[in-house]
């Protein structure tokens, strides 16, 4: 019913740009050293889920690109997502690219018992929107340490910082 409800939401309000982050959990580095200690009918639906997100994630960017408006699908860059060939499809269309973006050069940062820390989380981008691309590309300076993202603190870094939505936006 959702899947339902977001189609008609794209085919009639026609958005200009359309950003699809799918499920991390059942394609992320982190999550695949935790498979092995899950029940297998848990770990079998996540991925089932996630598997059937992304295909849906990818039908509606192919909507935006036929009707001449936009996507940008996100990912860490690491996700094994990536080569799957529902992905691949899309990345394999002519108007479309993917950049590699650091978060730290978009200030996500997290507490520590230290005090503030950059967090790197190497993300992907995908997009038919060649000013997003070249707006979010950015990557690690190197001048900094950087948080690691464990122990729970990898959920807490699924939040874009202001500095990334004001670059899309600009883009």
């Amino acid at each position: 019913a959702k899947r339902d409800k977001a189609l008609d939401m794209v085919i009639s309000n026609r958005a200009l740009l359309l950003i699809g982050p799918p499920m991390c959990r059942a394609f992320s580095r982190l999550q695949r050293m935790n498979m092995a200690r899950m029940q297998p009918e848990k770990r079998e639906h996540m991925i089932k889920e996630g598997m059937k997100h992304l295909k849906f994630c990818m039908t509606l960017y192919k909507l935006q690109i036929e009707q001449g408006r936009y996507f940008l699908h996100e990912h860490p860059y690491s996700a094994s997502s990536w080569k799957l060939p529902a992905v691949q499809e899309v990345l394999g269309m002519p108007c479309v690219e993917m950049v590699k973006g650091d978060m730290c050069a978009f200030g996500m940062w997290q507490n520590t018992p230290e005090g503030k820390e950059l967090v790197m989380k190497p993300t992907g981008f995908m997009t038919n929107a060649e000013e997003i691309a070249k707006a979010i590309g950015k990557r690690c300076t190197a001048d900094h340490t950087h948080v690691k993202l464990l122990n729970g603190r990898a959920h807490r870094a699924e939040v874009y910082p202001d500095e990334l939505c004001l670059k899309i936006v600009q883009g």
